[in-house]
């Protein structure tokens, strides 16, 4: 009832206000790589400002995109461990972000094989982030086809200065913050980032996160306005990974109700009750912004080394990575537009060595439970190679109230794979299989290549209908390779291929701000997850998927201080062609929809803001009904009216806040899960937190 309240309370004041959640020039340098106005690009933007970061904890980029139409975001335990799907892309990753291109600070940090990694990503640092819907592989590459996220970090040219923040919450939580930024003689200066960030997480066993990161960025500023922005960083992690709630009636198990009718988060019924990530991460990159007349260069390097230890369903995984790339980007500013080209190269090298479970519990010969994520006896050692070479041309054309984008991209993605295998673990016996004997010669070595092409054109439109109105329409492709480990399992799966087609509206005034997009996106070959009995994840390709989309995201001021605002999204997402495997039989899943994806998933917030340096804001996020399978056998109901507080106050140097999600402690899924057999996985969300925090500005 109190959730209902809330849900009513902000609908009365939908026809109010907006003050700073409006910013009514937004500038995104991401959908088009040049700077232009959200109104003027032919595709769906989304910019998150600095107002909104800081009244939210920023533990991960949850907290910064939940709410936003078209995403769907959830976050098991405050880590790193955000699972992202923009339009359905990212649907089948069981962990990372997969068929979406992170950028930081326009740096891509999507490895070439699609998988992004967000641990070194230091959310303390974040000044805004900038989010494109749909598929933009024409300039950003292949794996983009869900869309772009460029993260934007303070830059250390702004101000001599810097802050400390220090934030208490339960569960002792902690986020930690010191940055300062000066200049160190003529055109140079440095910027300096450190942080802490941990949560023991009690409300359920094995469930601690933490991480401490340090960032330096030496920069030089050009006399001409050019700029050399370095970017250097170090980040420790740590994030224990609980399995879910089991719900199998054979068994006689359903812990979700056990759950929901104590309140108390048993530990998972699976066997696997020990998973993690473990990492320890070096980041570098550099670029270059110069100008020679109407001619702007950007090359940019960078170099990603990523040490992971990652006890998962089965095995131990124990993976050291080096990923180096580099871009260069030319702008050509001509009289009746830009034209803009370039190049990337990409490549990844990653060796990783499998183990057992060293200590396991057996019971009539099947492992029933880990008793550590300790390692036991080697399985596999693998090295896998992948290298991405691209090259992309757009021109872009203004004219009185027009803008038009044409644009095309190449891209050749090469997986080199090769390894021994000592042995695995076998699901139907549930225990480790061996080779007979311990040599290579006994056992098998393999060694895969498979390369893929993909040619991404695209072409968009943009009209100024009136001062406020711009509609747009555009048709845009783009592709998404396997992942390398999604080869490992199944080497025969084919390059997913997509086309976008897409028309909107998007209205600037200085009392509201509207945007509104009308979807139909076609794909073929695209990547399934086929979760199999005891959470064993299998891939595969459909044949065809259709996904048609709605959204709406929407703003209005009623007077000064008083905001409000309401996104939407409505998403039919269907496989046209698709037979899953299930006991050794093809099962056609043609016309059902896709798991997890609500068809109804809305946000409500309210912001208000005082001159005398009070603020509150308030938000409110429903996730509508979906089916847990792809045999569409069941729904789950989602979630209604999840609601945060954030509450604070700001005077000269100090401003204190305090923050508080799940205000009315639901007990709800952030995912739901059936495999082939019928066992149900829920994924509990996490109960009502707060967190205290004071920071002074110097």
């Amino acid at each position: 009832m109190k959730e209902r309240m809330v849900g009513t309370m902000i609908l009365m004041v939908l026809s109010g206000a907006l003050a700073k959640e409006v910013q009514l020039e937004e500038v995104s340098v991401t959908a088009t790589r040049t700077e232009r106005k959200t109104e003027e690009v032919p595709a769906s933007v989304s910019v998150v400002g600095e107002e909104k970061l800081k009244q939210k904890p920023m533990f991960n980029l949850y907290d910064a995109l939940q709410g936003i139409s078209g995403i769907n975001i959830t976050s098991r335990n405050q880590g790193y461990d955000t699972r992202l799907i923009i339009r359905g892309a990212g649907l089948k990753a069981p962990y990372g972000v997969r068929e979406i291109m992170v950028l930081l600070n326009g740096v891509p940090i999507t490895d070439p094989d699609s998988l992004t990694r967000l641990d070194f990503v230091d959310t303390s640092l974040i000044e805004r982030v900038e989010v494109v819907k749909g598929p933009n592989s024409t300039l950003w590459g292949v794996n983009a086809s869900g869309g772009v996220i460029n993260v934007i970090t303070r830059s250390p040219f702004e101000r001599k200065g810097g802050f400390i923040k220090l934030s208490l919450g339960d569960y002792n939580t902690q986020n930690h913050n010191l940055y300062y930024s000066t200049p160190l003689g003529k055109g140079f200066y440095m910027g300096f980032n450190a942080s802490r960030r941990q949560t023991d997480n009690s409300w359920r066993p094995h469930n601690k996160f933490w991480t401490n990161q340090i960032t330096l960025q030496p920069s030089y500023l050009f006399e001409d306005g050019g700029t050399w922005e370095n970017y250097i960083s170090y980040t420790k992690a740590w994030l224990e990974l609980p399995g879910s709630l089991v719900v199998n009636p054979s068994k006689g198990i359903d812990q979700w109700s056990e759950f929901k009718s104590t309140g108390t988060v048993p530990q998972t019924a699976d066997p696997w009750k020990h998973m993690g990530r473990y990492s320890e991460i070096f980041f570098l990159s550099s670029k270059l912004n110069k100008s020679f007349g109407n001619l702007d260069l950007t090359p940019l390097f960078y170099v990603n080394h990523w040490q992971h230890y990652h006890p998962v369903i089965g095995r131990i995984n124990d993976a050291n990575t080096w990923i180096y790339g580099f871009d260069l980007q030319a702008n050509y500013r001509h009289s009746f537009g830009v034209l803009t080209s370039g190049f990337t190269l990409r490549h990844d090298n990653q060796n990783t060595d499998y183990f057992k479970y060293r200590d396991v519990k057996v019971v009539s010969g099947r492992i029933v439970s880990t008793l550590s994520d300790r390692k036991g006896d080697l399985l596999e050692k693998q090295n896998q190679k992948t290298t991405l070479a691209g090259a992309f041309l757009q021109e872009s054309i203004q004219k009185d109230r027009w803008i038009l984008d044409m644009g095309v991209r190449i891209d050749k993605v090469k997986f080199d794979i090769s390894g021994y295998k000592w042995g695995d673990y076998d699901f139907v016996s549930g225990n480790y299989r061996m080779c007979p004997s311990r040599t290579i010669e006994n056992c098998f070595s393999y060694s895969r290549e498979k390369t893929y092409i993909a040619f991404s054109p695209k072409i968009g439109l943009v009209y100024k209908f009136t001062p406020v109105i711009n509609i747009y329409g555009a048709v845009a492709t783009g592709a998404n390779t396997p992942s390398s480990s999604e080869l490992s399992s199944n080497p025969n799966l084919k390059l997913a291929k997509v086309i976008n087609y897409e028309v909107g509206l998007k209205a600037r005034h200085h009392r509201f701000s509207l945007d509104t997009a009308l979807y139909l996106m076609r794909v073929k070959d695209e990547v399934v997850r086929v979760i199999q009995p005891d959470g064993y994840t299998q891939f595969t390709n459909a044949g065809k998927t259709e996904k048609k989309g709605f959204e709406l995201s929407g703003s209005y001021r009623l007077f000064q201080g008083l905001d409000v605002g309401v996104s939407y999204a409505y998403s039919d997402y269907k496989f046209k062609e698709f037979s899953e495997l299930v006991g050794g039989k093809n099962i056609s899943r043609n016309g059902n929809r896709l798991p997890y994806i609500p068809m109804h998933q809305y946000s409500l917030f309210a912001v208000y803001s005082h001159p005398s340096g009070f603020r509150a804001r308030l938000q409110t996020d429903t996730w509508g009904e979906y089916y847990m399978d792809n045999a569409n056998t069941e729904k789950y109901g989602g979630y209604h009216f999840l609601t945060s507080l954030s509450l604070g106050y700001a005077k000269r140097n100090f401003d204190v806040s305090l923050m508080v999600d799940n205000v009315f402690n639901k007990k709800y899924a952030v995912e739901v899960s059936k495999d082939t057999s019928g066992v149900k996985r829920y994924t509990p969300g996490p109960p009502r937190t707060f967190l205290v925090r004071v920071s002074y500005n110097f």
